[in-house]
């Protein structure tokens, strides 16, 4: 890719990568280039019968010569850089062809390809659409390939970087939507309208007070101490899951699972069935959490967390199973009689005296860079929210 890949997803046919960079643009390139066919490959030319084409390199001429360079040692070095038959390419040619779909103006920082049903009534395909987002609050939702230039709407609301989007499988109608800001959001993104808000600065806030014995500042410094270290109230959404469990009666609760950078545990909330969002419970981690993965049936919940000496990870609270030093692996499995999540600490000693503790071999302010950096997506000098 020309600049770093920032977000990735697969069409519905799962055969086109849509990658967006951090200068905004969205590529589509193919995920496999099938049986060898060379239409993918965007450096190599045929001629009429079909037989590649190879430019003829050029020849190495340096910019020396006898009458420049005088002493007997560079005279050696420049017939040895004369008898060099050619220069190598610095540069390797790009493997697949790649298609420009479409541009933000500003950082992208997510994007889903998601497909929508027409008609129930009607034999017609099922519509693409590709949502993206960006660090200007921006939900762009424009339409599938080959029209992806074509802009359907923009899901307007957000006041700070957005930096996670979820569709959930249940109703791909539904958006939800989460970055920099206090809330998270609740979408009927074809119509661009907000259906739902959760308030997630009370609820980080009640559940500091709650875990930490939160204290309040003076309100010249609305800032929160907790065990001896500061939060500055800003709040960075860096994971959004939705699903569904079985419950005891055999039938299925539509969930969501949020992760925050910094805060050492994952929100569970219940998604009702007129699409608002009703917090179900909160697991504490031993340290912040870094990555969160589902499994395929729903009831485990995989997640690496980053020990530092940064905001909540602090190593006289670990829990069992987990590492204060460095990264180390969680597990959580949905417990149907009780209708909760549960930690399966012998699962998790297993993994992690199976994998070892990754060290993290930097300062504390290192670290906190390194294993969180969302906080870079927000613009300095812009009004912030802070804890009051």
């Amino acid at each position: 890719m020309p600049k770093r890949p920032c977000a990735i997803a697969l069409t519905p046919d799962e055969a086109t990568i849509i990658c967006g960079d951090k200068f905004g643009d969205v590529y589509a390139l193919p995920l496999f280039c099938r049986n060898g066919n060379k239409e993918h490959l965007s450096h190599i030319e045929t001629d009429e019968a079909g037989q590649e084409i190879h430019a003829a390199e050029d020849p190495f001429m340096p910019s020396a010569t006898l009458r420049t360079v005088h002493t007997q040692r560079n005279q050696e070095a420049l017939k040895h850089q004369q008898n060099q038959k050619s220069k190598k390419s610095v540069k390797n040619a790009i493997s697949f062809k790649r298609e420009l779909l479409f541009g933000h103006v500003s950082l992208l920082t997510d994007l889903i390809c998601v497909p929508v049903p027409r008609s129930r009534t009607t034999n017609l395909q099922d519509r693409t659409y590709i949502i993206s987002a960006d660090r200007d609050e921006h939900i762009r939702v424009s339409r599938g390939m080959p029209q992806a230039h074509i802009i359907e709407g923009f899901c307007l609301g957000h006041t700070q970087f957005i930096n996670r989007l979820c569709i959930p499988h249940w109703n791909p109608q539904l958006l939800i939507s989460g970055g920099g800001d206090d809330y998270l959001l609740i979408w009927d993104w074809l119509s661009s309208r907000i259906l739902h808000k959760v308030d997630l600065r009370k609820l980080i806030v009640d559940y500091f007070k709650k875990q930490y014995s939160v204290r309040s500042d003076q309100e010249q410094e609305p800032t929160v101490a907790i065990k001896g270290v500061q939060w500055n109230g800003l709040i960075a959404v860096s994971d959004i899951f939705a699903f569904e469990v079985k419950t005891v009666l055999g039938g299925l609760q539509k969930q969501v699972a949020l992760v925050c950078e910094g805060v050492r545990g994952i929100f569970f909330f219940d998604f009702s069935e007129d699409g608002r969002m009703i917090h179900a419970g909160t697991t504490t981690t031993a340290a912040a959490i870094t990555a969160l993965s589902l499994s395929s049936d729903h009831n485990c919940i995989a997640y690496a967390i980053g020990s530092s000496e940064g905001i909540l990870s602090q190593p006289d609270s670990m829990g069992e199973g987990e590492s204060p030093k460095g990264t180390s692996i969680g597990i959580l499995e949905y417990d149907t009689m009780k209708g909760s999540w549960e930690k399966n600490n012998s699962l998790m000693n297993t993994i992690n005296n199976a994998i070892g503790s990754i060290p993290i071999d930097v300062d504390g302010q290192g670290s906190e860079s390194l294993l969180h950096s969302l906080e870079t997506l927000r613009k300095k000098g812009q009004d912030e929210n802070h804890l009051t």
